[in-house]
């Protein structure tokens, strides 16, 4: 009885171990969860770009300007310019796992693709900012800067990534 006792109790403690493995390696791939909106105000702050933007704030937004899906989004963060003269993005989206992070990214491509070629038939000033920006990764968070502040923003995230 003894033996029995001890292999059910033993068995109880490895499933509680590998529960314990299993919720830390849910984020396998990724940073560690970052407030990706104290991200945000941190680059509007150092560069002064929140004035004139337009703050998504649902994910129906998200899905509407990006074509990124709810589902995909375990967080987000997200403004562009409303000066349609003027493209400036900042998108910054933590997936729900690398699928996800894959398939935002790709999203986020094709928003990059489609503002510079805007660029080019419209504003062909903003050509060259926009040819400069691409989109980037870090685990699960996937982030596109469209700004003639490009690397300093891009600096400024990673840095709060850590």
């Amino acid at each position: 009885m003894k033996r029995i006792a001890a292999i059910v109790l033993a068995a109880l403690m490895l499933m509680g171990v590998l529960a314990a493995c299993g919720e830390s390696s849910g984020n396998s791939g990724s940073t560690p969860s970052v407030d990706l909106n104290t991200v945000m105000t941190g680059v509007n702050t150092a560069f002064g770009i929140g004035d004139g933007m337009k703050v998504l704030s649902t994910t129906d937004e998200l899905k509407r300007y990006y074509q990124i899906e709810a589902e995909d989004v375990k967080s987000f963060a997200a403004e562009y310019s409303t000066d349609a003269a003027v493209y400036t993005e900042v998108v910054i989206v933590e997936a729900n796992d690398s699928a996800a992070a894959d398939r935002v990214k790709a999203k986020l491509d094709e928003r990059r693709t489609k503002q510079l070629s805007d660029a080019k038939s419209y504003h062909p000033e903003q050509v060259a900012i926009i040819e400069a920006c691409s989109t980037q990764q870090a685990g699960n968070i996937v982030y596109l800067v469209i700004s003639d502040k490009y690397s300093d923003i891009v600096n400024n995230i990673k840095g709060a990534l850590g």
